[in-house]
């Protein structure tokens, strides 16, 4: 196969900037136009930001109740509350159920 010089007649792709002839921004080294974005936060980010910083601030687990129960189950003496997980998958079922209902 042979490689010739036709390649260089192919056309090279437009821009956003060129098909649009919508350019924005000032022009470049080159005197195209330069893109560029812009971004606002809302009040409500910045809300939302402040909340996420107090979340991750909580403790998530009782250190003490962890190493009880790790301990416990290291010594063979751990025992499970059958009732107690049945009534917690009974409850998060409802729950979950609840939230398939409620969602439009």
């Amino acid at each position: 196969m042979k490689i010739d010089n036709a390649v260089k007649n192919v056309a090279t792709p437009r821009t956003r900037e060129t098909k649009s002839g919508k350019a924005t921004g000032k022009a470049g080294q080159n005197g195209n136009p330069t893109v560029s974005d812009n971004v606002r936060l809302t009040g409500h980010s910045s809300q939302l930001q402040v909340l996420e910083a107090q979340l991750a601030d909580i403790e998530v687990s009782d250190p003490g109740k962890v190493d009880a129960i790790r301990q416990a189950i290291a010594d063979g003496t751990f025992q499970v509350d059958e009732e107690a997980v049945a009534e917690g998958l009974v409850q998060e079922s409802l729950e979950s159920l609840g939230r398939q209902v409620n969602q439009p």
